[in-house]
């Protein structure tokens, strides 16, 4: 091998195990999806922990609930118990949730995942992130992430980041939100006022197809008879013509 292909293998070995180890790392992380949330919606956040603490299998998952959230619903997992706490640790029972606390019926291995789903009301106004900060527990030990970048630093430079979702502006695609009834309208006009008119519109395409199949039957009987006719006059035609013939001779 030249020597300029082996510096240039060694540049794309490199630059690989570059992309590769950053995504290992991350990949490392607790991490929460999606990233983004539009303001004043009710978005699902996925929460998931890819492995135990150092070795040791997880028993708890707390998240914490940044004080702009509206209010939170967390989805239950078959494999924890789930309690909504407030800031001083008791039951919220009613109260807006601080904290979602998951507690497992068994430990979770370290070298297996799990994730946890939480129903979260976003801010109303765009622009701000927001940190989830999550405390793992484990047999041995316990991983808090929960660092914050500070102004400008890169959050991938964090060794245990807190999870975080930026509030963006919502998207007006003209059919309104669920929570104004479209798209889901009781009194079946689908919330735009088109369906009836639509169904309206069906309804006489409808019979529009069924007048032109009626028309096409009639005129295949049509052409059926012309084509009889047609042959009936044509072997009269040739009767006649060959009678001719015979007279002649």
């Amino acid at each position: 091998m030249s020597t300029r292909a082996r510096r240039t293998a060694l540049a794309l070995a490199g630059a690989s195990a570059l992309v590769f180890g950053g995504a290992a790392i991350a990949g490392a992380h607790v991490t929460v999806s999606p990233e983004e949330a539009s303001a004043g919606s009710y978005t699902v956040l996925t929460f998931s922990v890819p492995h135990g603490c150092d070795g040791s299998a997880t028993t708890e998952v707390a998240i914490d609930i940044p004080d702009a959230v509206a209010g939170v619903t967390p989805t239950l997992n078959p494999n924890w118990d789930v309690e909504l706490l407030k800031d001083d640790g008791s039951p919220a029972e009613g109260e807006p949730a601080s904290r979602i606390v998951y507690t497992a019926h068994e430990p979770l291995p370290d070298d297996l995942r799990d994730a946890f789903e939480l129903s979260v009301a976003m801010p109303d106004q765009a622009g701000e992130t927001l940190a989830f900060p999550v405390i793992q527990t484990c047999e041995q030990g316990q991983t808090a992430w929960d660092e914050i970048p500070e102004d400008g630093q890169d959050p991938h430079e964090l060794e245990r980041p807190a999870p975080t979702v930026v509030v963006v502006e919502a998207e007006d695609d003209g059919h309104g939100g669920a929570s104004d009834g479209s798209g889901h309208g009781g009194d079946g006009s689908g919330g735009d006022g088109q369906t009836d008119e639509g169904t309206a519109d069906d309804v006489a395409a409808g019979d529009g197809t069924a007048g032109d199949g009626s028309d096409t039957d009639a005129l295949s009987v049509a052409g059926l008879g012309a084509g009889v006719v047609g042959i009936v006059l044509g072997g009269a035609a040739l009767l006649y013509a060959r009678q001719r013939i015979r007279a002649q001779h």
